[in-house]
């Protein structure tokens, strides 16, 4: 049987040409947007897309199905606007998070609490960590997932309430045949003659990196940025490209990609924490519970493979 979101994805995927480019449109998972296409495919019995280094493209069986697919959901959209009082009853939950986080963290919570209740509407709001604070301490938000911001001390700002926390180190990503992909553990001085891919300027993680960097004599000179970490991490593929990137922005399926995941364990590089912040005062709501605890299932820390 289809459902609405994996129609939904369908569409998207045959618009950007692209499941990961799909899958960051609507906020789900890569793992996620893909899962769903293997399960329409195996619903209809047929090969859904070409696959191919440069994206995939829909077969004619596809276009099809996206015909389908477009009529079943305008049909939901007018059955939903129909039932009035029942619409009204959707509570919508607010997230402001950051790109790397919105795609991993926020999206598998997301998923997990679409999958139990149809009475919750998410928004998400993308913003770097000190304007993600901001949005959330004008309440335009009701949750904000962001990583920590040195010198802000959250029991001195008024209308944020700190829900959980968790340590979020730092990994180098690299091609599984890179020279150091053997290694337990690198210092910032092991990858600092190697090309880099970072976050933009500004980005917490990118600037702790730098000043580690410095302290070694050297100059901080990163060959790539970008928001996204799908690009990052595809961008050291075949390559002797490092991906700096903070745990918990790396996607689950690491391995699938040819990459792993080392730690950068050195003292020059501060920790910092991941954070689920809620508006103060809180709203009481179910939906958002549900919300407050898929997320802090999913910042538990994952083991990625070497």
């Amino acid at each position: 049987m289809t459902d609405i979101r994996s129609l939904a994805t369908l569409l998207a995927v045959v618009e950007y040409g692209s499941i990961h480019l799909a899958a960051r449109a609507l906020f789900v998972s890569h793992s996620t947007a893909s899962r769903q296409i293997r399960a329409l495919e195996a619903h209809f019995g047929t090969t859904l897309f070409d696959r191919s280094s440069s994206g995939v493209t829909p077969t004619a069986q596809c276009l099809a199905v996206a015909d389908f697919a477009r009529r079943t959901i305008a049909e939901s959209e007018l059955l939903s606007d129909s039932f009035g009082d029942y619409s009204r009853e959707v509570e919508t939950i607010t997230i402001v998070t950051s790109t790397g986080l919105g795609q991993t963290v926020v999206a598998d919570a997301i998923n997990d609490v679409m999958r139990t209740t149809d009475r919750v509407q998410v928004s998400v709001i993308d913003r770097a960590s000190l304007e993600a604070m901001q949005v959330l301490k004008n309440r335009q938000a009701d949750l904000c997932v962001n990583f920590s911001i040195s010198g802000h001390d959250l029991a001195e700002i008024p209308g944020v309430r700190k829900i959980d926390q968790i340590e979020a180190r730092n990994f180098a990503v690299l091609d599984r045949n890179h020279p150091l992909s053997e290694r337990s553990s690198l210092f910032i001085r092991d990858i600092a003659e190697y090309p880099i891919a970072t976050l933009p300027a500004g980005n917490t993680s990118r600037m702790r990196i730098e000043q580690a960097v410095r302290a070694q004599g050297q100059v901080f000179s990163p060959v790539l940025e970008c928001t996204c970490p799908i690009l990052q991490i595809r961008s050291a593929v075949g390559t002797s490209m490092i991906a700096m990137m903070a745990e918990r922005t790396i996607p689950a399926n690491l391995d699938d990609l040819g990459c792993v995941a080392v730690a950068i364990d050195d003292p020059g590089i501060d920790s910092r924490y991941i954070q689920i912040l809620a508006a103060d005062p809180r709203r009481e709501s179910v939906g958002l519970e549900q919300m407050i605890e898929a997320l802090r299932t999913h910042l538990r820390p994952r083991r990625y493979p070497v």
